[in-house]
């Protein structure tokens, strides 16, 4: 169906698209609506990381703290939260989005419903670019140009470009001027396991499945400690696979050039985000004072935060979130300033529905300097992800597929979908 929902009435879901159906002429957006689901999830264990579990200060909902040594403090919904977008036409075809706002998915969800929507409703569905720019000029000149309000706005686009899709009949690659490729490398993100010869294990059992790259977490204990399991990784998967490293942005500028130092001996495939991500002179510094690749990038929201990093030669790879850094069309904008600085970009993906992995899979299949998708073990393990999809996205020998078929080509399951919401449906 239309809608991506399986078994739902035509007339409530909206039809497919053949080649456009007749749908094109005069098409309005009639509808903007926005749900959050919620599953329970396994992150920092999947990831054999330490964490803390805390209550937060005046609420009965407990938020899992990432990182909890006093300044770097990250906090995480203790289950996976998301808000999905769906926009509807008045002639019924429906597009998906994805907005990744954890832990706080209601304030994307409240800056959709009372800011943008007004401003979709009636407009053609099919001017993307001028509907993203008019969604970002509504909060410039109050500072709002990156966080949660460029996630709303990914979640937007992303519905927009799923819409225009099966609306001409057409995979989302294809609307980009692709494909380059559609067999798209991956990596595995998070090596489970709370020792080290765990998550060898782990590694080794990666390797049988076929993937040749994965990524390991750095910065929660002492540094020593952490580098002897990372390198022990390194020579069990050695010639087999790459192992990266992500230091969450804890380190300062010596001990990340320590630390890189020692990665680059053992042979690991990058060092992601050892610096705090304000820090761009120091990532400047680090990418010529080390030889092994600086990846960081995910924090980063629009072009212009980009174009600065790259002037700057502040990173070797960078790791654009599309559900984060405004959606397929300003992730297309960032990967092509990226090309123009020979720069190669991978998919960041994290807690996350397949609306999020398509649209990111979707941008890499259309982009000249494409490296490699993250494949979240998330994705293995929680019902946010392949349990709420008819067809679920998994690699094959590392690599990703993608299908000749209309929009993002992801369908819900409705029935696990029903279970998961957390707001209000009217139209299954």
């Amino acid at each position: 169906m239309a809608d991506g929902l399986r078994g739902v009435n035509p007339d409530v879901s909206g039809r497919p698209a053949s080649g456009g159906s007749g749908t094109l002429p005069g098409m309005k957006i009639a509808r903007v609506e926005s749900f959050r689901v919620v599953a329970q999830r396994d992150y920092e264990g999947s990831a054999g990381l330490r964490a803390a579990t805390v209550e937060a200060s005046g609420s009965s909902r407990p938020r899992a703290l990432a990182r909890n040594d006093g300044r770097h403090l990250c906090v995480y919904p203790a289950q996976a939260e998301v808000l999905l977008v769906r926009i509807v036409t008045d002639d019924g075809l429906v597009g998906w989005g994805e907005a990744h706002s954890p832990p706080i998915p209601r304030v994307a969800q409240a800056l959709i419903t009372d800011l943008f929507a007004p401003q979709l409703i009636g407009r053609d569905p099919l001017a993307i670019d001028a509907i993203w720019d008019a969604l970002y000029a509504s909060m410039r000149l109050r500072g709002y140009g990156t966080g949660v309000m460029l996630e709303a706005i990914a979640g937007i686009d992303i519905a927009l470009w799923d819409l225009a899709g099966k609306a001409l009949g057409q995979p989302v690659y294809r609307l980009l001027g692709g494909p380059y490729s559609t067999h798209i490398p991956c990596y595995l993100s998070g090596v489970p396991g709370a020792t080290v010869d765990d998550r060898i294990r782990a590694a080794r059992g990666f390797v049988a499945e076929g993937y040749t790259a994965m990524k390991l977490s750095v910065g929660r204990g002492p540094l020593d400690e952490d580098l002897d399991g990372v390198e022990a990784v390194i020579e069990a998967v050695r010639g087999d696979a790459d192992v990266l490293v992500d230091a969450h942005g804890v380190y300062d500028a010596r001990t990340a050039v320590a630390a890189g130092r020692r990665l680059e001996r053992a042979g690991a495939g990058w060092f992601e985000d050892p610096l705090p991500p304000e820090d761009v002179d120091g990532y400047a510094a680090l990418c010529q004072t080390l030889d092994i690749p600086v990846a960081n990038g995910e924090t980063e929201c629009n072009r212009w935060q980009f174009l600065d990093k790259f002037r700057k030669r502040a990173a070797d790879v960078i790791l654009p979130d599309v559900c984060r850094a405004g959606g397929i069309s300003e992730g297309r904008k960032i990967a092509l300033i990226a090309d123009l600085h020979n720069v190669r970009w991978c998919v960041h993906a994290s807690i996350s529905t397949p609306i999020h992995l398509a649209a990111g899979l979707h941008l890499a299949a259309a982009t000249p300097n494409f490296l490699l998708c993250e494949y979240p073990q998330s994705f293995r393990t929680t019902p946010l992800a392949n349990a709420l999809v008819e067809t679920p996205l998994r690699p094959v020998d590392g690599f990703m597929d993608l299908a000749d078929v209309p929009g993002l080509g992801v369908s819900f399951n409705r029935d696990v979908f029903r279970e998961l919401c957390l707001d209000e449906i009217d139209w299954i």
